[in-house]
């Protein structure tokens, strides 16, 4: 058995952040993307678009990287390292879910990674709402163990 026993209601709150990632990356990008704009000084040089290539560092790279405070640089690789870290976590997820027979892996994407309501899952899989709700609770039995056996799901630390 694994180090850490994954619970029902651990499953439940890593699939309902599965809705949250897409969010979280465009936040973090776009503040790695405002630190970098922030301090970059390509706007304040003149180009009068004739090419100045000397096959060498260009003096607009050269400033960009001086002008980066001491910390900014550290800051932005942060950000950009959470971003990748949150891809992990979304295609671990679906990867773990994509294992579950074909009616469990419906309702749980229906319920959870789609956010429809238990009516809607109902009719889109066919079922009632309570044998949704018992295929859910058998599916979230099965993913228990796989997202627990999982290296990137169990050590990745959730936001609230």
């Amino acid at each position: 058995m694994a180090a850490t026993e994954m619970t029902k209601g651990k499953v439940i709150k890593i699939l309902m952040y599965y809705r949250n990632i897409d969010n979280e990356i465009k936040i973090n990008k776009c503040i790695a993307d405002d630190l970098e704009e922030q301090y970059s000084s390509l706007g304040a040089i003149p180009i009068d678009g004739m090419p100045k290539a000397q096959n060498n560092i260009s003096r607009v790279t050269e400033n960009i990287a001086l002008n980066l405070p001491d910390g900014l640089s550290a800051e932005i690789a942060s950000y950009r390292e959470k971003i990748s870290e949150l891809h992990r976590l979304k295609a671990e997820i679906l990867k773990e879910v994509s294992c579950l027979e074909f009616k469990q892996k419906s309702i749980v994407i229906d319920f959870y990674l789609y956010g429809l309501k238990w009516e809607q899952v109902a009719v889109r899989n066919h079922y009632s709402e309570r044998q949704c709700k018992n295929i859910r609770n058998t599916a979230l039995k099965s993913l228990a163990p796989k997202f627990s056996g999982n290296s990137v799901i169990v050590n990745y630390q959730l936001t609230a």
